[in-house]
């Protein structure tokens, strides 16, 4: 019965890459705005107004993650994952009525995709995390770099199949197609989030020498992690790291453009950066989990804080040619995307894999932190009219954030075991 078990167990590893890939699909929102831009169309939303309900979603997502935690360490991860399934559905099966009320397309956009299947995005999100990670305590990193993947490959997926919706069937339909598909694929792959019984254990654990950088069988509750340097070491370098990344995944057209020179005849090479970028970010999730296993949160922290680094200090600031792009592209995009399995590894190392769902959603916290911190200074330092000049002194500035936390990556260390009554 357990080989059966240890066996089935990466069913559920494809159960999240399937889940995160639908997830994921709010990064292909730019393939909807042409549609309520479109002068000649029903919508006619102005730019400004069409980028709102991405941004409610974001919000709404990083907010209901948390919920969807505690949720999970209450009633296990079935549950969130069905309501998180419901609700994103319902959200986009609300979006059809746009076809019906064209003069409200932006309010029901917002309350509908962004509050609504925003919402649900953080309650799907966080089951398959929590899942994995005690499913896999062998391979941790590994298996929750395999399943948030898909979430970073899913604008490479949806994107065009989105594009292709709505070239055949209009932006409304789409909606509604979208919406029935996730109702019923996600609500099927939910009814697989299950966490392990007490007495099943992994192939390779049993006789495992403990890791010195993993102080094992010590479970902390949220209010018990909060109490530790640690948590706020690591919570501080999730915000700078992911921060960082996102402010270049924001600027990466824009970067090739005006830093690289990629214009007129060389244009097609801006939009095939964007796509090397998703590739390389869905790629360095498991690859640096897998680092993770092997050395350890802090040596794996290091060394994606040390790629960062020569990535803003010397590769983007000399990307005037565009193989130099392309290797800061592929290079920064992996380490951005690396945090996104280290984090929950580094999560279950220091903290324990019984409370993950709330513990690692009260982490999530400093990405959502960090996405508008980061990209807010470089717009500051970018100004009206960004130049070479300004780019390079915002990469500088961010290299300066990455150096504090380097040292905060210095300072962590294993938390002190929490205090019993």
């Amino acid at each position: 019965m357990t080989t059966e078990k240890n066996s089935s167990r990466w069913i559920l590893v494809i159960a999240g890459f399937i889940i995160n890939l639908c997830l994921g699909t709010i990064y292909a929102w730019s393939v909807f705005r042409p549609a309520l831009e479109d002068k000649n169309g029903l919508f006619k939303l102005p730019a400004w107004q069409s980028v709102i309900p991405f941004s409610v979603f974001l919000l709404a997502f990083g907010v209901s993650f948390a919920f969807s935690g505690r949720m999970i360490g209450k009633v296990g991860p079935r549950r969130p994952a069905l309501i998180g399934a419901g609700l994103l559905s319902v959200g986009y099966l609300l979006c059809y009525s746009i076809a019906m009320f064209p003069e409200s397309s932006l309010w029901i956009t917002i309350l509908a995709f962004g509050l609504v299947a925003g919402t649900g995005c953080g309650f799907a999100y966080n089951p398959p995390i929590a899942v994995v990670g005690r499913w896999f305590p062998d391979k941790r990193g590994l298996a929750l770099g395999l399943t948030v993947m898909g979430f970073g490959l899913s604008a490479l997926v949806t994107a065009p199949a989105v594009s292709a919706m709505i070239s055949m069937l209009g932006l409304p339909y789409t909606f509604l197609a979208l919406g029935i598909v996730f109702l019923v694929l996600l609500s099927l792959l939910g009814l697989f989030m299950r966490f392990p019984s007490a007495e099943w254990k992994a192939p390779s654990t049993a006789s495992a020498s403990p890791k010195p950088w993993c102080p094992s069988a010590i479970e902390f509750t949220s209010n018990q992690m909060v109490r530790t340097s640690t948590f706020y070491l690591t919570w501080f370098i999730f915000l700078i790291g992911a921060g960082a990344g996102l402010m270049v995944i924001g600027n990466a057209k824009q970067i090739a453009t005006t830093v690289t020179g990629l214009t007129g005849d060389m244009t097609w090479l801006t939009t095939l950066a964007v796509s090397v970028l998703a590739v390389a970010n869905a790629g360095g999730r498991p690859f640096f989990g897998s680092v993770c296993d092997r050395i350890g949160p802090r040596n794996t922290l290091l060394i994606m804080q040390g790629i960062q680094l020569l990535c803003l200090v010397i590769l983007f600031p000399y990307a005037t040619s565009a193989p130099v792009l392309y290797l800061a592209i592929i290079l920064f995009a992996a380490t951005f995307g690396a945090y996104l399995s280290v984090m929950p590894a580094l999560a279950c190392y220091f903290f324990g894999t019984n409370n993950l769902g709330p513990n690692y959603g009260m982490y999530l916290s400093a990405y959502g932190v960090g996405g508008v911190v980061c990209p807010m200074i470089m717009a500051f330092i970018l100004g009206a009219m960004p130049t070479y000049a300004t780019y390079v002194q915002g990469f500088y500035v961010t290299a300066g954030l990455l150096l504090v936390a380097v040292v905060l990556a210095l300072l962590m260390k294993n938390p002190r075991p929490p205090k019993t009554a």
